[in-house]
């Protein structure tokens, strides 16, 4: 039986079949999905709502928390890895023994991975800041901008395939990231089409569903920026006492959503990465009986 899911898994689909499966596999476990991530999306949760309380009533204070973000983000998005390690290893999401478990291999993976993008993407702004340092005072404004654009965008283009590397390197034990990173890129690159498109429609999906649930923190800020911002010239701070309080339980609820909204975006990229190994295999074995 478990032979028969890991042939099925392993199939080169489409984008928009990557995109089904994903969201099908995402909402039909969600139940097992959310028992074994809930604390840690509570934590993430809880990291909004400081941040977004920080924000409306002392925005200078909000930084405090962003030291914090990359580890609660790893956290939180390893308990999706590690149901998509079991998914890619049995062919099924099977029940957490404990509402507690974490993964902790999967999480220091996760974490690295994060801490190397994190890496790729100051070397990348940074020579993205070069370029328009040595444009900006050379050239027209105009011509600078783009110039800078291009630049970013060409950033873009070369960093898009890390989105099947990270993958891969997160799930699949004894591989380094970089010597992953070196050996599996030109396999990203080859794909890039097919990579766009499936990242393109799951964050499409994703925006959609992270803006309708931000519309209560939408209006909070704005009355909240307003407020700060008459205070300033001298009127009356014209939010209620317990605002504070209003704010923090809002902004609790909504990170709690949009943490389960931003997760199953794994989901879907998990089934591209699937598709491009499954793809690799069949051209490899193709190249073999050709010989």
């Amino acid at each position: 039986m478990e032979k028969e899911k890991e042939d099925i898994l392993l199939k080169d689909r489409s984008s928009r079949a990557c995109i089904s499966a994903g969201y099908r596999l995402y909402m039909s476990n969600f139940k097992r999905i959310f028992r074994a991530s809930w604390l840690a999306a509570l934590f993430f949760a809880a990291l909004v709502s400081t941040g977004g309380t920080m924000m409306i009533l002392r925005p200078q204070t909000a930084l405090i928390v962003l030291p914090l973000t990359m580890i609660i983000d790893a956290l939180f998005f390893a308990y999706g890895f590690s149901v998509l390690k079991q998914h890619q290893d049995t062919g099924i999401i099977g029940r957490t023994p404990h509402w507690y478990s974490l993964d902790s291999h999967i999480f220091v993976r996760t974490l690295i991975a994060w801490l190397c993008m994190l890496l790729i993407s100051l070397i990348m702004g940074m020579i993205v800041g070069f370029v328009g340092m040595l444009l900006i005072n050379s050239v027209s404004t105009y011509t600078a901008l783009g110039s800078i654009a291009v630049v970013g965008l060409l950033a873009f283009v070369f960093t898009l395939p890390l989105t099947y590397t990270n993958m891969r390197y997160i799930l699949n034990d004894g591989i380094g990231y970089w010597s992953n990173l070196f050996s599996h890129y030109g396999k990203g690159m080859r794909r890039w089409g097919f990579i766009f498109l499936v990242v393109f429609m799951a964050t499409l999906i994703g925006c959609v569903c992270y803006l309708f649930t931000s519309f209560p923190a939408i209006i909070l800020s704005i009355a909240g920026n307003e407020a700060n911002k008459g205070f300033l010239y001298g009127d009356p701070y014209g939010l209620p006492s317990y605002i504070g309080w209003l704010s923090a339980l809002v902004f609790l609820l909504i990170g709690f959503i949009q943490a389960y909204v931003m997760l199953s975006f794994l989901f879907p990229v998990y089934y591209m990465y699937v598709s491009i190994e499954a793809h690799e295999q069949e051209k490899n074995k193709f190249n073999k009986e050709a010989l």
